[in-house]
């Protein structure tokens, strides 16, 4: 694998076959009822029915199975239902075991036309699927692994698992100034807050380029924000009330020749650095009011700056209150620090895919928010650049 190749973090929700969803038991279902039917009613002519067990069979099969085998599993049922009518249900019961052999026939054939529904609605679900992923991919472009001595990798996970993107976001654009990266939190979360999503990365992408100073740049995406809820409000005639929409933010700057990370926070929860010798909780000491409230902050729009450079084996993890603020069935908050610890030193991949298992483990895979992810770190000698 190429160290260039892009890092997209998102995650999908839809596996790759549906059989993958599929237990074991669920596949052997269907024939595991046709063989109960025949060792149950066989041995005991008249006493005891097995078509219940054939029609049961169609319908998992309808459930589980490719059109052509839910055919077969059909044609199969007729004729055990047959070798059972002609076997003691006919001599016992005469005509109304010709009746409930009719009866289980077409129920059993009911399976075609509703396994031809289920593959027809699965094709759409697909469908809307792909272009879903598409779009999402579009609001939040692949990151490069690799700028320089600098490695990143980000990781995405939506909380709906209808959606690979809600509300939380991250970007990093290579500038004039060094590697900027930006993470972020809009208010809310699911499918509704992904407009304030696509508005604040593409002005990230493009403001990052020609803005000299983070504070600058932070004050440009403030107004992108402002500029965004107002219009969105006068196209919907919604009443927009002050401070009711806005985006938690944290903006970072690693220059190319220096040996420092620079970062602004607005509102946004504390980044990590992490070494050998120790893990800093980097809380800024004025972080500032969330992006599209900067008409009600007077303060300064401070950055601050640590050590950073290739000889400080050093990793920066930015990341969003879905990390932080996911609990376990007791409530308790997941703290990163020892998943951190263990983790940095084999490199941002690692972290953040170490971190998003030790999540879904602390909640037992149920993450009621948004996460994203960015780990970073400056290495003393970058990978020779290979093709792909």
């Amino acid at each position: 694998m190429s160290p260039y190749r892009t890092t997209t973090g998102l995650m999908s929700h839809a596996p790759a076959n549906e059989s993958d969803l599929l237990p074991r038991w669920a596949r052997l279902a269907p024939l595991a009822l046709v063989a109960l039917a025949l060792a149950i009613d066989l041995p005991t002519p008249g006493a005891f029915s097995g078509d219940v067990f054939l029609i049961l069979s169609s319908m998992i099969a309808s459930c589980v199975y490719s059109l052509r085998a839910v055919v077969g599993v059909a044609v199969l049922n007729s004729l055990a239902g047959l070798v059972l009518l002609f076997a003691g249900h006919l001599s016992s019961d005469g005509g109304h075991a010709v009746v409930d052999y009719v009866s289980m026939v077409v129920l059993a054939w009911a399976s075609v036309p509703l396994c031809r529904l289920r593959l027809s609605l699965r094709r759409r679900l697909q469908g809307a699927e792909r272009v879903a992923e598409s779009a999402q991919r579009a609001v939040l472009p692949p990151v490069r692994a690799w700028w320089g001595d600098t490695w990143i990798a980000v990781r995405y996970e939506a909380a709906s698992a209808a959606a690979s993107v809600g509300g939380d976001l991250y970007a990093a654009e290579h500038t004039p100034y060094g590697v900027r990266l930006l993470i972020g939190d809009v208010r809310g979360k699911g499918l509704n807050s992904i407009p304030g999503v696509a508005a604040l990365v593409g002005s990230f992408h493009e403001a990052a380029h020609h803005t000299p100073t983070l504070s600058e740049l932070a004050r440009h995406l403030d107004e992108a924000v402002t500029r965004h809820t107002r219009e969105t409000a006068a196209v919907s005639g919604e009443t927009t009330v002050s401070g009711e929409h806005f985006i938690t933010a944290a903006i970072a700057q690693i220059p190319d020749d220096g040996t420092e990370v620079r970062l602004i926070s607005r509102g946004h929860c504390p980044a990590f650095l992490v070494s050998d010798s120790s893990l800093q909780v980097w809380e800024p000491e004025h972080p500032g009011l969330p992006l599209g409230l900067g008409e009600f902050d007077t303060g300064l729009w401070n950055d601050e700056s640590r050590p950073f450079g290739p000889g400080h084996l050093l990793l920066l993890l930015l990341c969003t209150d879905g990390l932080l603020e996911a609990r376990d069935s007791e409530g308790r908050f997941y703290a990163p620090h020892e998943d951190l610890r263990q983790s940095w030193r084999q490199g941002p991949p690692a972290v953040v895919e170490r971190l998003t298992r030790a999540v879904h483990t602390h909640t037992d895979g149920v993450l009621t928010d948004d996460l994203a992810l960015v780990a970073v770190t400056r290495v003393e000698h970058a990978p020779p650049r290979t093709g792909g």
